[in-house]
């Protein structure tokens, strides 16, 4: 008979893989993308699918921090200028809208920060920084062999019809809302920002 997992042992094993890509954030990268963010006059956020919706999490934050945020492809956006930065999340840094987005940005002379789970792709190569959430030590050859992870990975095999690339994979978004929310609290403590200045920024007419 089939193991059966709880709700919370799977989320135990999502926390743990999560945990162990932390483990791998450069040090380097961390604080590039910090001093980005604190250095730009406006921030815009950009992904597609569930990558699009960590990057709105993601502007939505820093909105209630006090920052000027934006969305790409929101109707009120404004035209980006020199000294704005994009921050793009692509797993794979090869999603054609978002490169697109993203060489636009640098053509008007934006900042490019990629959020990513590849060192090397499209996007990465004309990145001005990146932060590589590593999630790829669960895919192919180096995944773990327990189902569970396999198929939050995305990488469930099943004879002929094994497809690393499967849609249910959602490892990286979840490693990258923690780290978002990660680089929220650093900004709360570099600007010194009180939780009740945050709460006065939430919406009050929803």
């Amino acid at each position: 008979m089939a193991t059966c997992y709880s709700i919370q042992e799977l989320m135990r094993m999502i926390s743990s893989a999560a945990g162990s890509i932390a483990d791998t954030v450069s040090d380097r990268e961390g604080h590039q993308f910090m001093d980005a963010l604190l250095g730009a006059s406006r921030v815009y956020v950009t992904g597609a699918g569930r990558s699009g919706l960590i990057a709105k999490a993601f502007g939505m934050r820093l909105m209630h921090l006090g920052m000027e945020s934006y969305v790409v492809g929101e109707t009120i956006t404004p035209a980006m200028q020199k000294g704005d930065l994009l921050v793009a999340f692509s797993g794979s840094g090869e999603t054609h809208s978002i490169t697109d987005i993203c060489k636009t940005a640098k053509m008007v002379g934006g900042t490019l920060a990629l959020v990513t789970s590849r060192s090397e792709s499209s996007i990465a190569t004309i990145a001005d920084l990146a932060v590589v959430l590593d999630s790829r030590q669960y895919d192919d050859e180096g995944l773990s062999s327990d189902f569970a992870i396999r198929q939050i990975t995305g990488s469930h095999r099943s004879g002929a019809d094994y497809n690393p690339k499967a849609p249910i994979g959602s490892l990286f978004e979840t490693a990258a809302m923690i780290f978002s929310d990660a680089v929220i609290l650093e900004l709360m403590d570099l600007r010194h920002t009180a939780k009740d200045e945050v709460e006065d920024n939430y919406s009050n007419i929803q």
